[in-house]
């Protein structure tokens, strides 16, 4: 059942994917129209700073969760390059999961208390309920949740893994192969 939500939350990633490229080259042309009609023809567009804003926020919260599962959020690697252990590496990674985790149903369960301003409050320019922006807001840190909380159950199994005891690991690189039996430590 697990291995099925896995695969059920990776195609639904991929799909997610589309949509915030679809976002992002109708952002750019929002921005590209904008820039030329102020420039070229001295008018302002009143809608396309909101919508260009608007459609950023869902692709940066969206994006969280596919971030979140490729491990490609900035971080401070200092003190994770500093633990030679695989196993230590996964606590720290659990620890990481977990704060995460918490952030983000604290986040997620907050943003619900704008869901009633969102349903009578209108955006200035293009005049869109808010309540959909809100609603961006509590889907991307939901689903960040879920990638947290698979990622999270990925690195337990790992570290519980007993293949796993007396590993190290040289290079922050290195911590993939060596959870797949690819490096092992002398």
């Amino acid at each position: 059942m697990y291995n099925l939500f896995c695969r059920f939350f990776a195609g639904f990633q991929k799909f997610v994917l589309g949509v915030i490229t679809v976002a992002l080259m109708v952002m750019m042309v929002v921005i590209a129209v904008q820039v030329f009609t102020r420039y070229v023809i001295f008018y302002s567009l009143p809608w396309s700073e909101e919508l260009s804003r608007y459609l950023f926020v869902f692709i940066v919260l969206c994006g969280i969760n596919v971030a979140v599962s490729k491990e490609k959020l900035i971080k401070i690697d200092a003190l994770q390059n500093s633990i030679k252990s695989l196993r230590g590496r996964l606590a720290l990674d659990m620890f990481h999961a977990a704060v995460g985790i918490i952030a983000c149903a604290l986040i997620a369960t907050y943003c619900t208390d704008l869901f009633p301003v969102g349903r009578v409050q209108k955006s200035p320019a293009m005049r869109i309920p808010m309540i959909i922006m809100y609603s961006v807001v509590f889907v991307g840190y939901v689903l960040a949740l879920i990638a947290l909380v698979l990622k999270f159950v990925e690195k337990a199994k790992a570290f519980m893994d007993p293949k796993n005891r007396g590993v190290t690991v040289t290079a922050s690189d290195d911590i993939k192969a060596a959870m797949e039996g690819g490096n092992k430590g002398e």
